[in-house]
């Protein structure tokens, strides 16, 4: 007899921003228009911009709407740690009709990774988690991804946050019209889970 269980068991959060609220995220999206954006996943062909986004005086409000998801996730799983802090952000842009996308890949050095969407665009899909347990075994590549996927539509004042080690990757681009996105990556901050006699297990400072 043979069995397969086909198990993804993973928790994305979803957040949006809606009504006058979308002043801000316009507002952002200007700022990030003006800045020098460059092609660092070659040949992928998305754009992308300097990785300290969020400490910019214009990009103040939007860090702020990220802080507040990040900690509402800190509350909703009873998570043992002060804050979860914005450790790195960059914003990203795809041109009209360029086939430009993210490659596969996760963000390795991350507690919870977040992506948000000024525009419309190509896809973000997430894959099977369990599939990662091969990257740091013996690994024989297949030809072709036969697991469980996601597919979440880009869509104007969604945020997604979601585990750093989870795979995803967006579609290539054929709108007609710019994608821009902002991703950032979260660390723990302060004291980390309780330790012996009231000593936390690690005091930590995201800068």
């Amino acid at each position: 007899m043979i069995k397969t269980h086909e198990l993804f068991p993973t928790r994305v959060y979803e957040f949006r921003l809606e009504g006058d609220d979308m002043a801000m995220s316009d507002q952002a999206l200007e700022y990030i228009k003006t800045l020098n954006m460059q092609m660092y996943n070659f040949p992928a062909g998305v754009r992308t911009s300097k990785g300290d986004l969020h400490k910019d005086e214009p990009m103040q409000e939007m860090t702020g709407f990220f802080h507040d998801c990040l900690d509402y996730i800190r509350c909703d799983l009873a998570l043992q740690v002060e804050e979860l802090r914005i450790s790195l952000s960059w914003a990203n842009w795809a041109p009209p009709q360029s086939g430009a996308g993210h490659p596969l890949h996760r963000h390795n050095y991350s507690y919870l990774s977040g992506v948000y969407y000024f525009t419309e665009g190509s896809d973000t899909v997430f894959h099977d988690p369990v599939d990662i347990r091969n990257l740091d075994t013996l690994e024989i590549t297949r030809d072709f991804f036969d697991g469980p996927e996601e597919r979440i539509t880009a869509e104007p004042g969604k945020l997604l946050i979601f585990p750093g080690w989870l795979r995803h990757y967006s579609n290539p681009h054929s709108g007609k019209k710019d994608r821009y996105t902002m991703s950032f990556n979260s660390l723990p901050h302060g004291p980390v889970n309780a330790g012996p006699q009231g000593v936390p297990m690690a005091n930590i400072n995201v800068l």
